[in-house]
C-alpha cells in the first residue's frame, strides 16, 4: 500500500493591475496587455517544472489565485492557468479561490470561473464609502461592490470581502456601516486589514506632504476593536487576528499559512515553503523569465532547523483563536509546550486562556499578540 500524500496548497501570483491604489506596496505591475501573454506563457512553464519536482508528494487540496487583479486576465488566459494546474499535479480540492475587483466581475467572467472550478471570491471591497474609495484610488464605487457580491453569490460562490481600517477621513459609523451592509448582502467571511503606511507609496507622500492625515496606532487598534465588537453582533467568529466568518466558512487556503503546512507559490514574487525549505520567486518580470528558462526559479533558498519550524508554529498559532493545540505540539516537536514554555506563560498567564487541550491568547488581550509571542521565542 502507497504512503498517503502530504497535502498542498498552491499560490498562483497575478502581478497585473488597471492602476495603483495610493496605499499599495505589492508587487505588482500596472497593465500592460502586451505582458500578459508571455508572463501566462513563462508561468505555465513554471506550474510544468514544479509539477516534475512536487507532484509526486503532494496532494492539491487548495488553490488560491491572487495578485494584482487576478480577474483582469480573460476567461480563456485563466483557464489555460488552472488546466496546467490540473493537468500536472494531483488535485482533490476543498477549496479553489480568485481575488476580485468588484470592478472587474461579471457574468462572463464567473461562468469561466465556474467552468474553471472556482469555489470561493474575495472581493476586495475595502470600503463602500465612495469618498475613502475615491481616496485610496480604488477604480469601483460603492454600487458596484454591492452588484459584484449579489452576482458572485447568485453563481453560488462563497464570498469573502476585505475591510480597511485607520484610514485618514474614517469614521467608526463608515465601519459599522461596512459591516451592516456586508452582512445584508449574505457575505459569511469577512477580512479586517489595519492600515500600514509603507516606505515608497502614494499615501507615505500624501502624509508627508501634509494632504492626508493619518491616525495614530492607538486610533487604529481602537478601530479594530470597535470592527471586532461589530462583527461579533453580527454573529462573526474570528478564527484569526485579521479573518472572521459565519457557519465554518474559513479560507482554507490561509489557514494553511498559519497552521505551517506546506504551500507552493508560483508566478513572480510568490513565496513557498515546501519540505521544510522556504523560498522565493523573482520579483520583476525579466529576472522571472530568466529563472524559468533556466528551470531553475527557486531563489533565497533556506533550509529551516527544528527550532526555526517551531518558533514559526507558535508565532503563527497565536494568531489563530484557537491557538497552540497541545497535542498536535507534541506530536510536530516531541516535547511538552507547557513544560519548555512555563516562564513565558507564567508571565502571561492572565492574557492567556489554558485548556487541557490547548494555550490561546484571550479574546480582549488579542491586540498585545506580539508583545507576548516574543516572550515564547
Amino acid at each position: 500500500m502507497s504512503q498517503s500524500k502530504q497535502s498542498l496548497g498552491i499560490y498562483i501570483h497575478i502581478p497585473f493591475c488597471k492602476s495603483r491604489c495610493i496605499y499599495c506596496d505589492f508587487i505588482s505591475s500596472v497593465d500592460d496587455c502586451s505582458q500578459r501573454e508571455k508572463y501566462i506563457e513563462y508561468l505555465c512553464r513554471q506550474i510544468r517544472l514544479a509539477g516534475r519536482e512536487y507532484a509526486e508528494d503532494y496532494t492539491v487540496d487548495t488553490l488560491y489565485l491572487g495578485g494584482g487583479t487576478p480577474t483582469l486576465l480573460d476567461g480563456a488566459q485563466l483557464k489555460k492557468i488552472s488546466k496546467e494546474i490540473f493537468s500536472n499535479f494531483n488535485c482533490n480540492l476543498k477549496e479553489f479561490s480568485i481575488e476580485a475587483n468588484p470592478c472587474a466581475v461579471d457574468r462572463e467572467k464567473l461562468i469561466a470561473l465556474k467552468d474553471m472550478g472556482v469555489t470561493r471570491l474575495s472581493l476586495g471591497v475595502q470600503s463602500f464609502n465612495d469618498d475613502l474609495l475615491n481616496m485610496l484610488g480604488r477604480r469601483h464605487d460603492s454600487k458596484q461592490a454591492e452588484e459584484a457580491i449579489k452576482l458572485a453569490a447568485e453563481f453560488g460562490f462563497d464570498v469573502s470581502v476585505d475591510a480597511m481600517i485607520g484610514l485618514p477621513n474614517q469614521t467608526k459609523d463608515d465601519i459599522k456601516s461596512f459591516i451592516d451592509k456586508a452582512d445584508s448582502l449574505g457575505v459569511e467571511h469577512v477580512s479586517v486589514y489595519m492600515l500600514s503606511v509603507e516606505e515608497g507609496t502614494a499615501l507615505k507622500r500624501l502624509i508627508e506632504q501634509g494632504k492626508l492625515v493619518a491616525k495614530s496606532d492607538d486610533e487604529i487598534a481602537d478601530f479594530y476593536d470597535y470592527a471586532c465588537l461589530r462583527l461579533k453582533e453580527k454573529k462573526f467568529e474570528r478564527y484569526e487576528i485579521s479573518n472572521f466568518c459565519k457557519n465554518q466558512k474559513v479560507s482554507h487556503h490561509n489557514l494553511r499559512y498559519w497552521q505551517c503546512l506546506d504551500y507552493l507559490g508560483l508566478g513572480m514574487g510568490a513565496h513557498s515553503l515546501t519540505k521544510g525549505e522556504r523560498w522565493r520567486n523573482a520579483d520583476n518580470f525579466e529576472e522571472y523569465y530568466d529563472c524559468v528558462d533556466e528551470g531553475n526559479y527557486r531563489l533565497d533558498m533556506q533550509q529551516l532547523s527544528n527550532d526555526d519550524m517551531e518558533s514559526e508554529y507558535v508565532m503563527l498559532s497565536f494568531r489563530l483563536q484557537k491557538g497552540i493545540d497541545l497535542s498536535e505540539f507534541s506530536a510536530k516537536f516531541g516535547h511538552d509546550f507547557l513544560s519548555k514554555y512555563s516562564h513565558a506563560i507564567e508571565k502571561h498567564k492572565n492574557h492567556l486562556e489554558i485548556t487541557n487541550s490547548s494555550v490561546s491568547i484571550k479574546y480582549e488581550y488579542i491586540q498585545l499578540m506580539n508583545s507576548i509571542i516574543v516572550d515564547f521565542i
